[in-house]
């Protein structure tokens, strides 16, 4: 008989933290702007109150991941990213009740934590202790998890916004983030050792585990600062580039479409996540820093013509968007590992993560502010191509310096 080998335990953590990036990524951050139309049309907020509640959300977010590392050291990653989770679900019960702008910017606030303690970093950490070979793809299929829940729970929302009111769907929506957060808390472990397992490696537990990875020859403080930098402008097109994608969409004239635009944007996220972490697998990090930058760069020139109108190009922005997304996802756990090595990698994902954070913070209100200067979103995203540009220079340079990033050798 044939027996079948058990699938290592690390794909069940994969599972685990794309459950929390369902819940804390997925329906916290990018199914937010089904809702941000909708409160800033019911309370008469101005466009800058409605990106001042997402700037809030970056804040603590920031805040989050400043002590995400050493909380993840007191108390575990799998209680960690379960608390994210939970602290979600009090957001949607705080959306839900809200009755004025500062109640608005609190629960905001709660997301913004639930993001640091139940998102990226955790889940990179995770994958980090779990995985010597196939990183790429397993951050691919674990983020994958946020795109998953931006495909059907727009919809969802809106016809439960337009049936019931807004404040059902947030009520509803924390009912359902609570269960997420039990299963969060059932799936997920540290590190391999719980379980008496060694990291997954390619050749099966017969093959003994590689070594780590060491750090190319090279960084220097200037080069650190730069790939600080580049990381930084990603903040405002990861950020509040996707958050603010619905009233961009619904400003223009597209009312009725704006929320299968953000369905699709999801479908095209669980692709592009796998899609990007098999791309840098198999290619190498230098062709896959070129791919995930020039399709988002051509998401956000599409998302500037907007306001010319027709489902064609909107539905090809939010196609070249999605196949960038990952920019923000994936790709900071791989230049961790490329360009600091094992030794470094966690405080490296840290950096990384809590520069971005702080890019979101600070672009978050400029969408709103340039929307009351201008009366439309169009130059915010005009401005985000232009950073993500810049940081497409910065980070190849860094790559080539440190001659890292060539594609997999295969014996």
């Amino acid at each position: 008989m044939v027996s079948l080998r058990r699938p290592h335990y690390a794909w069940i953590i994969c599972l685990g933290g794309a459950l929390s990036l369902f819940a804390v990524m997925g329906m916290g951050i990018n199914v937010f702007s089904v809702y941000q139309p909708y409160i800033i049309q019911l309370n008469g907020f101005s466009n800058a109150q409605g990106s001042w509640i997402t700037t809030t959300r970056s804040l603590f977010t920031l805040a989050a991941m400043l002590t995400v590392n050493q909380l993840c050291a007191r108390i575990g990653l799998r209680l960690v990213m379960t608390l994210g989770v939970v602290l979600l679900a009090l957001s949607c019960f705080c959306f839900g009740l809200a009755d004025s702008f500062p109640l608005y910017c609190a629960a905001g606030a709660l997301t913004g934590l639930a993001y640091g303690y139940g998102g990226m970093v955790p889940l990179s950490l995770a994958v980090g202790h779990w995985f010597r070979d196939r990183r790429g793809l397993a951050l691919g299929l674990a983020a994958a998890g946020s795109g998953v829940s931006t495909i059907f729970v727009p919809t969802l929302i809106t016809g439960i916004i337009q049936a019931h009111g807004m404040r059902a769907a947030f009520l509803l929506e924390g009912l359902a983030v609570l269960v997420l957060g039990l299963l969060v808390f059932l799936l997920v472990r540290d590190v391999p050792g719980d379980l008496g397992l060694e990291p997954y490696h390619l050749g099966g537990p017969e093959t003994p585990a590689p070594p780590p990875r060491p750090a190319p020859a090279g960084m220097t403080p200037a080069l650190r600062l730069s790939l600080l930098l580049a990381v930084f402008l990603i903040g405002g097109p990861g950020g509040p580039g996707f958050s603010h994608l619905t009233v961009l969409y619904t400003t223009a004239g597209y009312d009725s479409a704006s929320a299968a635009l953000i369905s699709y944007l999801g479908l095209v996220i669980c692709v592009s996540k796998i899609l990007c972490g098999q791309i840098y697998d198999r290619f190498g990090s230098r062709a896959g820093n070129w791919y995930v930058h020039l399709v988002f760069l051509a998401g956000l020139l599409l998302c500037c013509l907007a306001h010319l109108g027709g489902m064609l190009p909107a539905f090809a922005a939010m196609t070249l968007f999605g196949l960038g997304l990952p920019i923000s996802a994936v790709t900071f756990a791989i230049w961790s590992a490329d360009l600091f090595g094992d030794a470094q990698y966690e405080g490296a994902v840290r950096s990384l993560t809590v520069s971005y954070a702080l890019g979101m913070l600070l672009f978050g209100p400029i969408p709103g502010l340039l929307a009351d200067r201008f009366h439309s979103y169009v130059p915010a995203y005009a401005l985000f191509a232009l950073c993500l540009a810049v940081s497409l220079v910065i980070i190849q340079r860094a790559y080539r310096k440190l001659d890292a990033g060539h594609r997999p050798r295969r014996d």
